[in-house]
Order: structure tokens, then sequence, then C-alpha cells
């Protein structure tokens, strides 16, 4: 009777052990998610410069690629629906919406020369539903 006793109190330890790594993981990456989201939630509604937008676009194409994120045929980051962050630009000049890759290829240098000193502001944000994390921002372009 005693060894049952002490089997069951090991089973629901066990299980009390597991759930709780569990929730302790669960909350460890909302809080990386929360925190990671805040620099870029930063930019929302924000009036921001060619200049700092160049340098998020250096730093989402350095994350996707630490982040091991793949790209299609056409070079473009494919969502992973975890940790890919997709950038795109609305230029007053085109009604066209234009990818980080795209600016990338282009070249950065060209970016800032032609648009560093213009003004542009984050007006939509998405997020990942099984990370909570950025997944898109789009940009674009004031007057």
């Amino acid at each position: 009777m005693k060894k049952i006793v002490i089997y069951i109190l090991l089973i629901v330890l066990t299980l009390v052990a597991i759930i709780g790594a569990n929730v302790y993981n669960y909350n460890i990456k909302k809080n990386e998610a929360i925190r990671n989201n805040k620099q870029y939630e930063s930019f929302y509604e924000v009036e921001i410069l060619g200049t700092d937008l160049a340098s998020l676009i250096n730093k989402i194409e350095d994350i996707n690629q630490k982040n091991n994120i793949e790209k299609d045929e056409n070079g473009k980051y494919i969502d992973n629906k975890e940790n890919s962050i997709k950038l795109e630009v609305k230029f007053l000049e085109t009604e066209e919406i234009i990818q980080l890759e795209i600016i990338k290829k282009l070249g950065m240098i060209q970016f800032i020369k032609n648009f560093g000193t213009m003004s542009f502001k984050c007006t939509k944000i998405e997020y990942h539903q099984k990370t909570g994390k950025i997944k898109y921002m789009l940009f674009e372009q004031m007057n």
C-alpha cells in the first residue's frame, strides 16, 4: 500500500514539475517577444528620417540572416510563421510598395543618398500568431 502511495506522489510531483517547466519556458518566450517588439513598435506612427529607416532595414536583414530565414526564387524572405520579419516601403513617386530585399539589392548607399533626409512613418505592424513577434512593418514616405 505504501509503495502505491509513493508511486502516485512521484507521478504527481513529476507532472507538476513538467507543467511548471512549460509555464516557465512560455513566460520566457513571451517576455522575449515583448522585449524585441518594443524596439520595432517604437517606430509605429512616428516620423523618422530615411537614414534611420536604412538602419532598421539593415537590422532586419541581419536578424533574418541570423534566424536562417529562407528566401524564395526571387530572393525575398519567406514567412516562417515564427521569427521572420518583412519590411516594405511606400514611396510617394509610385503606387508600388517596395520590399526590403529590393532596397537592399539596389544598394543602401543609393537609398541613403536619395532618401536619407526624407521622412517616413510606420503605418502598419503585423505579428506572428504563433510567437507574438513582429512579422511585418510598412513604412510610408511623408511629404
